[in-house]
């Protein structure tokens, strides 16, 4: 045991700054990202408790709107956070910045949010009744203007919040390609991260005890704890920003250019997605349930500040144990399992809850068990989110993150008509605006409200939740992306990128000599037996039994392979090789001169296309989709471009000028903002005006910079929509060409290793001189004050 400590101990100091052999995270990463994920789930929690939701008890409870109001600012927010969504998409999709695709929202995105929530809960919302005394529809005006200001709040965090929300919750997406490294990552920050929610829900209930007699719904309570939340989250959110890196695998000359319409069609189109957000728009239900504790507190008086602070650390405990056991569970059994047996054990646990209503401790219980099995979710469905995202970039050729998010948004309108199920049950039980109490939810209270309400909105909630449960599990019996699925997915991304890097004359030796291993692994695998394994063979001896199932995968990831580099060899890829040969020797100008009325008729024959077999059914999707491109560009083609001379691909050299002049202009900032820190400090007044004069001059410089790249974009992004078919047959072509190569490249293999494998080496000899000074620079501190210490005591 003590040599298996030393071992994990030594590996972590020499993989701190280098990934661990096929890996791609060092620790330190791993320790960022979810450390400093305790910082952004302190802002995630507020932004949760803040958003209109019909469960909102913040909103409800502490500032006063009913739920039917809830429920219509839920509308009003739904469906304006489609459009902001769809921006925050395109945002990430077509984003240019040398921080990645996500990290640099966390900073830009994540101080908004915060400032955000402390207005919201530090508004005087008491004061708009002074200041709106008249009537309005049946309501108080001040009443109204609440709702208003609610309103503004939340339109603003659905941007803001939402955006930041993303940027962390995405960005395991991009850290790793490898989804048992995601899966095992996932684990440990949820573990980390979780202490954001359990320190908050510690803190609350002994803050309400001491502060607001045990009221979790007055206002104060948020008043005094939010601000400390937001320091601890924005402090802690800089380190994941300042130590994490993105690794997306694609070739490195690829050109971020994602249109939206263009984007939006191609994510409709990917089954896992529709399988995942289903099961969020049907499980609208099953979060119903999340308030019958706090009420049972609250309103049913079941304990004092003190055990509600104790059962919250219990139950928040839950889910850290689940989050470590999850990993272990996925390997075992795989996603799909897992997420059906959580489903399964969620709707138990719910209905079990209507044993005993009233007793907050077996609430309490089965809400821990629930938490237990729940918490698996938060491995599972970021993991699957990601290997969703793989999959859509192996089908397709392009990488896109966001607007994933979008497509799901849009979606989330079925819910809106579903969603009025809740306020409708609540409004039933007499819990709504001019109900003759105080604040609309009063009316549960055991003491002062109507006695039994409470019992019976409970039991009802806890039907309701346990449906939902029901309705959430169903989509998932139709997710089949296995595992071994998604590692051969990975595998094919990485030979794309080395040959289309080949093609551009930049391939590194690292991706050649990864990208070779694969490829001849691959071919001597592919040709293997599988062998027939039974769970006889598991008795007798669990290694071997392990080792033949890791095998058996290995060999199917190798046909996967072998299926990429034979690919334009067989159906349908021989018949789109010959197809996109003809657009590409008709060039730019075949394009340009096509008839509108041609591409109709091509377009209905590819429609009439048999379609009986697999095989036909591919055939007639690919005819289709040309032709529906070629209408597209046309259409593109009339809109920008006046003459065929016109009508060219611009270069890009232009464009990555401007980014390294942009990327120079940050340098220059960074360098001004140091200068100018140091000049406050001397209190050099001359200097500062000096430096202010010069960031001027540079803002407006980047001003410009970014004009003119815009311009330019806009340049590259009209041809990708015109020349979209000559753009596809020129990739499909090239492509073809350059696996062609494979034998120039494979020669080359064996110097690549040799440089890769010194450099890995340079840089951990590099970090181990780096320990050595840093233990030596320590005990030679150590001695000198060792040696103060002593004169100190001579004299």
């Amino acid at each position: 045991m003590t040599q298996k400590v030393k071992g994990l101990l030594s590996d972590f100091r020499m993989f701190w700054n280098v990934p661990m052999p096929g890996r791609y995270m060092t620790f330190k990463e791993i320790a960022a990202y979810a450390g400093g994920g305790i910082g952004a789930y302190f802002l995630i929690y507020m932004g949760n408790q803040l958003v209109v939701t019909i469960n909102n008890m913040i909103v409800g409870g502490a500032i006063g709107v009913s739920p039917t109001h809830m429920y219509i600012l839920y509308i009003i927010t739904t469906l304006a956070n489609i459009p902001l969504t769809a921006i925050r998409a395109n945002m990430i999709d077509n984003t240019r910045n040398k921080a990645g695709k996500y990290r640099p929202y966390l900073i830009s995105m994540g101080i908004p949010t915060a400032l955000i929530a402390l207005g919201y809960v530090w508004f005087p919302y008491d004061v708009l009744y002074d200041f709106f005394p008249m009537h309005l529809l049946g309501y108080d005006g001040g009443y109204i203007a609440k709702c208003a200001v609610v309103l503004i709040f939340n339109l603003l965090l659905q941007f803001f919040f939402n955006f930041f929300n993303d940027a962390y919750t995405n960005l395991i997406h991009v850290l790793s390609p490898n989804t048992q490294e995601r899966t095992d990552v996932l684990a440990i920050k949820s573990v980390v991260y979780s202490l954001a929610p359990s320190i908050a829900n510690i803190i609350l209930p002994i803050v309400a005890q001491h502060l607001t007699n045990n009221n979790m719904y007055d206002i104060k309570l948020y008043r005094i704890t939010y601000p400390v939340f937001a320091v601890l989250g924005i402090a802690l959110t800089v380190v994941v920003f300042g130590y994490t890196k993105e690794k997306i695998i694609q070739a490195k000359t690829r050109v971020i250019q994602v249109r939206f319409a263009d984007a939006f069609k191609s994510v409709a189109k990917n089954k896992y997605f529709w399988i995942i957000a289903l099961a969020g728009w049907l499980g609208f239900l099953e979060s119903s349930y999340s308030n019958i504790l706090s009420w049972t507190y609250n309103y049913g008086h079941a304990c004092e500040g003190s055990t509600m602070s104790l059962l919250n650390t219990i139950i928040g405990n839950a889910s850290m144990w689940g989050m470590i056991i999850a990993p272990f569970c996925i390997r075992a059994l795989g996603k799909k399992k897992v997420l059906i047996l959580v489903n399964t054990m969620n709707i138990v646990c719910i209905l079990a809850m209507g044993l005993n209503t009233t007793n907050i401790f077996w609430l309490a219980a089965c809400v821990y068990i629930n938490w237990l099995f729940g918490a698996f979710e938060q491995i599972i469905k970021p993991a699957i989110q990601a290997d969703i995202r793989d999959y859509h970039q192996f089908k397709t050729g392009e990488r896109i993150d966001g607007m994933f998010s979008t497509v799901q948004t849009i979606g989330n309108v079925v819910t809106l008509a579903t969603s009025s199920v809740l306020p409708f049950v609540y409004e039933s039980y007499g819990i709504f605006e001019g109900n003759g109490y105080e604040q609309p939810y009063d009316i549960l209270d055991v003491a002062t409200g109507q006695p039994g309400l409470l019992e019976k909105v409970v039991t009802a909630l806890i039907i309701m939740a346990a449906i939902g449960a029901l309705l959430n599990m169903l989509p998932y019996l139709f997710y089949d992306l296995k595992e071994k699925d998604q590692k051969g997915v990975v595998r094919v991304l990485r030979i794309r990128a080395m040959f289309e890097d080949y093609g551009n004359g930049i391939v590194n030796d690292k991706t050649l000599v990864e990208a070779i291993d694969i490829i001849r692994n691959a071919r001597e695998m592919a040709t293997q037996e599988a062998a027939v394994v039974t769970k006889a063979d598991k008795k007798k001896d669990k290694k071997a039994y392990k080792a033949a199932l890791n095998r058996n995968e290995e060999i199917e990831i190798s046909k996967m392979v072998c299926a990429e580099l034979e690919k334009f060899s067989h159906e349908p890829y021989k018949s789109k090789y010959a197809a996109y040969q003809s657009v590409y020797s008709a060039g730019l100008a075949g394009l340009y001169n096509a008839d509108m009325s041609d591409i109709l008729s091509e377009l209905k024959q590819a429609r009439e296309m048999p379609h009986g077999t697999h095989e036909e059914k591919e055939l007639r999707k690919f005819a289709i989709e040309i032709a529906q491109n070629k209408r597209s560009a046309l259409k593109a083609i009339h809109k920008y471009y006046k003459s065929l001379d016109e009508f060219k691909q611009p270069n890009f050299t232009v464009l990555e000028e401007i980014f390294n002049q942009e990327d120079a202009c940050e340098e220059k900032f960074k360098q001004l903002y140091i200068d100018q820190a140091e000049a406050k400090k001397a209190k050099d007044s001359y200097k500062l005006k000096e430096i202010s004069d010069d960031l001027k001059a540079l803002k407006a410089e980047r001003k410009a910079l970014q004009k003119k790249e815009k311009a330019e974009m806009d340049k590259h992004a009209y041809f990708a929509r015109a020349a979209k078919p000559y753009l596809d047959a020129q990739k499909l072509i090239k492509e073809k060409e350059n696996q062609e190569h494979f034998e120039e490249l494979e020669a080359r293999y064996d110097e690549a290793k040799a440089s890769s494998e010194a450099a890995l080496q340079a840089q951990l000899e590099e970090q181990k001189r780096l320990e050595e000074e840093k233990t030596a620079a320590k005990a030679a501190a150590k001695a000198e004050k060792a040696a103060k210490k002593e004169l100190k005591n001579k004299k």
